[in-house]
């Protein structure tokens, strides 16, 4: 295990784990921590690596980078990010601790603990840390759209999730992310034709938004079993989407 802060949840990267895809929404690309000179090079690869969904490959590329500086903080984050794309949340969790106790007022992290913290099943606490970004980074969009996102899962806080994803709305009209906070929450409300709405303003932003496409595909087959057969949700949508940046990004 790589040479670290003492951290919770803290799970052994598996370099060979099988790639998933990360939701576009959530991409981490920007890095908001520079990188010392001599690792720039490095960090870019890592980048790229995670852009192109080779998660596995990602790993040892981060690890060898914290190894040879463990407060690289922006190493620590693209650590986290391609262990989410792993599916291998804990050992995502452990980065993204990491990674806030070397810089406790970068929202950065914290979006990723957040992320990591909902593929494990903890709401509560992803929605925490999602509220910290939001602390840290008041006007940057991708924290209200992760913190929208958490609200969600929660029956009783969507007036709340509402208000978090027309902020990010507010912030970024012109990315997908938003639309897609949007159309979670409405999806959670049982508000299909909201839900369908925003997701096709994503696509309007960005045709070629996957996301996007899967779950108006999704609304739409769920609209067949529901209906036998009957009205379908009129959509139009691109016929290869990709899993570009759609949330301008975070993604994560």
């Amino acid at each position: 295990m790589l040479n670290s802060p003492r951290i919770a949840d803290n799970t052994e990267a598996d370099p060979g784990a099988p790639a998933t895809s990360e939701p576009a929404w959530e991409r981490t690309e920007t890095l908001e921590t520079p990188a010392a000179p001599a690792q720039a090079p490095a960090l870019e690869r890592v980048e790229t690596l995670c852009d192109l969904g080779r998660f596995g490959d990602a790993v040892p590329v981060a690890g060898q980078l914290i190894a040879d500086d463990p407060r690289n903080v922006a190493a620590w984050c693209l650590m986290a990010r391609a262990q989410l794309g792993n599916d291998r949340a804990p050992a995502a969790l452990s980065a993204a601790h990491a990674a806030r106790s070397l810089d406790p007022d970068n929202d950065l992290p914290h979006r990723l603990a957040s992320l990591a913290l909902s593929q494990l099943g903890r709401d509560e606490e992803a929605a925490l840390a999602a509220r910290e970004a939001t602390r840290c980074a008041p006007s940057v969009w991708e924290g209200h759209a992760r913190l929208a996102h958490c609200l969600s899962a929660f029956r009783d806080r969507l007036k709340e999730a509402q208000t978090a994803a027309d902020r990010a709305l507010f912030l970024m009209p012109d990315a997908p992310g938003p639309h897609l906070a949007a159309g979670a929450v409405a999806l959670a409300d049982g508000r299909r034709d909201d839900a369908a709405a925003a997701f096709c303003a994503a696509l309007a932003v960005d045709p070629q938004c996957g996301d996007a496409h899967n779950q108006l595909v999704d609304l739409q087959s769920r609209g067949r079993d529901r209906k036998g057969g009957g009205r379908r949700l009129r959509l139009s949508l691109p016929s290869r989407p990709r899993r570009g940046r759609s949330d301008g990004p975070s993604s994560p």
